[in-house]
């Protein structure tokens, strides 16, 4: 018949069942096995299997994550899913309005443009029939003469 364990072997494996159930694991890659929860524990694989009440409450404690994992699972990818609808909406929104921006930015820039087109016609005209008032323009020569 197998020797139970210590009171101080059964309190380091129930700790570091909560560590590892917990996600906090801290000698081990936090994989829920019982060679990990000995390990966790500080203790060899063959005295973690003679606490046996502590390995049918990390079993068990195993099975309910186990399952409860999947549904916690879903549960985070359905929150998730719905924070990048969120995201996704206030960027659109955001891009929409930048959108709008600089289609109102191009429409003036167009009409700045027209306008400016329709100026430099109004004064050829009036270069075209030697109007006094207005001189043509003439690029300093090159060479200094």
């Amino acid at each position: 018949m197998t020797r139970p364990v210590s009171q101080k072997t059964e309190d380091a494996l129930r700790a570091a069942m909560m560590r590892l159930l917990e996600g906090t694991s801290v000698h081990t890659d936090g994989r829920l096995t019982v060679a990990n929860l000995a390990r966790e524990a500080g203790v060899s694989r063959a005295t973690a299997n003679r606490a046996t009440a502590v390995l049918a409450e990390f079993r068990a404690a195993e099975a309910r994550f186990r399952s409860g994992s999947v549904a916690g699972l879903k549960e985070r990818i359905r929150e998730l899913e719905a924070e990048l609808r969120t995201a996704r909406g206030g960027e659109m929104a955001e891009l929409r309005a930048t959108i709008k921006t600089l289609a109102q930015q191009i429409q003036i820039l167009a009409l700045e443009g027209e306008e400016q087109s329709r100026l430099i016609s109004v004064l050829e005209e009036q270069i075209a029939r030697g109007d006094p008032k207005v001189l043509p323009f003439r690029p300093p020569s090159q060479g200094g003469t």
